[in-house]
């Protein structure tokens, strides 16, 4: 087994430096928590490297995720040294997609995480590339079942269900407006955190009541048109919920509006777009995984042994952080 790095210890279990290095050099004290999550990160990192360094073949990503997420995987793609090649497809149309995914596919030896919309064109190049051989891995966003050999990412219908109790807890007990700002309902785990966002609403919260919708994509530009008409179409709302928009545009609507301050603001992802909005206090709560240990996953499925036992989706656990526990992999940098 190879020598694990404090740097991959710390990526994977969301701990910080000088925690890891306490841990493994017995430094200060620790909390007996903290001591077994770090010892089993570096069993787990040290018995699985092997196996991805035996895939001649290389491993091959694709990502149709947003900027500030895309720019942590790439990160953690250069550090890990995997063979293939990452290709950022941010705010790629389908029909450029399509020929990226095409050649990839062409490849039945090599195994592709993909992070995409889960549209019929797309989900039929996976399935026939799948029969054929390859090894397809959805990633952040599930495919249709038939499309992919397992899912690696969060459950997103509990994670929307979280975004749902954290605004009916804040606005109380009396009747308010909320809207909620859509990506694109084509990328599974969007419609996931939106149904699982409706139904804790309906069954807990009932005097709150869904207005209207702001479609933007991960697009900030985007993101502000619709999120300004959401504002002027209804006055009265008293949070959003972004199940997948562009964060940055979403703030600076509610900048424009007048409306930053009191209106109550729940998104996902912690990154270096992200992380400042917290901080500010314009984004209240983010709900996040850690997007390295993702993709450190998405990998030790990608060449998992053909004798395996075959698993459906690997869910990974995720969190909700504010101002006060910004998580190091959403620093500047982290993934170095």
């Amino acid at each position: 087994m190879r020598r694990v790095s404090i740097a991959e210890i710390m990526r994977e279990s969301g701990l910080s430096r000088a925690t890891v290095d306490r841990v493994l050099n017995g430094r200060g004290r620790v909390h007996p928590r903290t001591r077994a999550v770090v010892e089993e990160t570096l069993r787990r990192l040290a018995a699985s490297a092997t196996r991805q360094d035996e895939v001649r073949a290389g491993v091959d990503i694709v990502m149709r995720l947003g900027k500030g997420m895309t720019a942590q995987l790439a990160q953690g793609w250069e550090l890990a040294g995997a063979p293939g090649d990452f290709h950022d497809m941010y705010q790629a149309r389908e029909d450029d997609m399509l020929p990226v995914l095409e050649e990839v596919c062409a490849r039945v030896d090599r195994p592709i995480i993909v992070a995409s919309k889960n549209t019929e064109r797309i989900a039929a190049l996976l399935r026939d590339a799948r029969a054929k051989g390859k090894r397809v891995v959805s990633f952040v966003s599930d495919l249709d079942i038939e499309a992919r050999d397992v899912f690696v990412g969060i459950d997103n219908r509990a994670a929307g269900q979280t975004a749902a109790f954290l605004i009916g807890r804040a606005l109380g007990d009396r009747p308010t407006l909320v809207g909620v700002a859509l990506g694109d309902v084509a990328f599974r785990c969007h419609e996931d955190r939106e149904i699982g966002f409706r139904t804790a609403l309906r069954a807990h919260f009932p005097k709150l009541v869904i207005a209207g919708e702001a479609l933007g994509e991960d697009s900030p530009a985007m993101t502000h048109e619709a999120v300004r008409r959401l504002i002027q179409d209804q006055p009265a709302l008293g949070a959003i919920y972004n199940v997948g928009a562009g964060n940055q545009g979403l703030v600076e609507a509610l900048k424009e509006a007048g409306r930053a301050a009191d209106l109550f603001l729940v998104g996902h992802e912690v990154n270096s777009t992200i992380a400042p909005l917290l901080r500010e206090g314009s984004l209240d709560f983010a709900i996040t995984q850690n997007p390295f240990a993702l993709l450190s996953e998405a990998l030790r499925q990608a060449v998992a042994e053909p004798e395996a036992p075959a698993r459906d989706s690997i869910l990974l656990d995720f969190a909700v952080y504010t101002r006060f526990n910004i998580p190091n992999f959403g620093q500047p940098g982290a993934a170095g």
